[in-house]
């Protein structure tokens, strides 16, 4: 008999430990019925194994980690790690509900929306803002998304909204947090077409990132697949918060079913990032293990300036697809010595 759910996470030496382990802690804490779910990690690629304190953390949360080499074409690329693992996993876990969740997440309720209603094969949530996304024929990113609907066989058009700002896109979708049912082979055809999109050296405007989340998205649409969206509780993006829509912003700790905290607490002024959420409520006994849970990893080991330098090539990338090269931040980098 196949146990009904199952996630999945991917775990590599340095920082994704610690991330990892706050999450699988905060499943077993927080996930009421569902803390008892098996938590499978993977490292994916050839390398230097975790580390024995996280092997013996993980033995101690009961989490099964393996390290398969199954990322090898693309090793350089760390975001192949995502549809390689969850082919994997589809093929060789035996649970009816998959969910696959990126190590920089936390759980602080019981996540009852994982488990699938029975005409439903997917749960996703669309991605936070435009990105890459497309918002039609006359968006300048539109021709990669053609290009991958022709490539991947796209004959429906789908739109969604983000959550920043209220954008109608063509179908974008976060690939850090996806619930499906292991018998549509989703999983499967995701990887199937991201190696065929990667092999093909088919690629966003602004690089080679977030082609296994786009080639998710259109996987999605190619099998026509009834998509349903988490709630905002689910996944809530919690450095973006003063950006989201009205609709989309909690307003307390305990609204909250899960974070997604990206580098959040990377940086050393995290406390301070954490204050600054507007009309937030901070008081519940969730926040106070969450910060101490990030003192107790050493997740904060990076000066602000590198965030502000992330900022700056991402501007520098968007101008680029204007033609204007302008390079700003290698000059900011020496003088700063970062």
């Amino acid at each position: 008999m196949p146990i009904p759910i199952a996630f999945i996470i991917c775990t590599e030496p340095g920082r994704l430990e610690g991330q990892s382990l706050m999450l699988a802690e905060s499943i077993r804490n927080f996930c009421g019925e569902l803390k008892n779910t098996p938590i499978y990690s993977f490292h994916p690629r050839v390398g230097e194994p975790i580390s024995k304190q996280t092997q013996q953390a993980f033995e101690a949360l009961q989490v099964i980690h393996q390290q398969v080499p199954i990322n090898r074409e693309f090793h350089e690329y760390y975001l192949a790690n995502k549809p390689l693992v969850c082919a994997y996993a589809e093929q060789n876990i035996d649970a009816e509900i998959l969910v696959f969740l990126d190590s920089d997440k936390c759980l602080f309720s019981e996540p009852n929306e994982f488990l699938l209603p029975v005409n439903c094969n997917v749960r996703i949530r669309p991605e936070y803002g435009q990105g890459i996304g497309s918002t039609g024929l006359r968006d300048p990113q539109e021709w990669y998304w053609q290009k991958l609907y022709e490539v991947l066989g796209v004959k429906r058009e789908v739109f969604v909204e983000t959550p920043i700002g209220n954008k109608k896109i063509r179908a974008y979708w976060n690939s850090g947090l996806v619930a499906v049912r292991k018998s549509a082979g989703i999983f499967t055809a995701w990887k199937e077409n991201f190696e065929k999109v990667m092999r093909m050296n088919i690629t966003p405007p602004q690089g080679i990132y977030f082609v296994e989340q786009s080639v998710l998205s259109v996987t999605l649409c190619s099998l026509e697949e009834n998509i349903s969206h988490f709630s905002s509780a689910y996944s809530y993006p919690l450095p973006l918060h003063n950006r989201l829509s009205k609709e989309s912003r909690l307003k307390a700790w305990d609204d909250i079913v899960s974070i997604h905290y990206f580098n959040l607490f990377f940086y050393k002024d995290w406390n301070a990032q954490m204050k600054s959420l507007k009309s937030f409520n901070r008081s519940s006994d969730k926040y106070q293990w969450l910060c101490e849970g990030v003192v107790r990893y050493k997740m904060p080991r990076t000066s602000v300036m590198h965030r502000y330098m992330l900022t700056v090539r991402k501007i520098e990338q968007k101008l680029s697809v204007f033609k204007l090269n302008i390079q700003v931040s290698n000059w900011i980098e020496k003088i700063a010595n970062l």
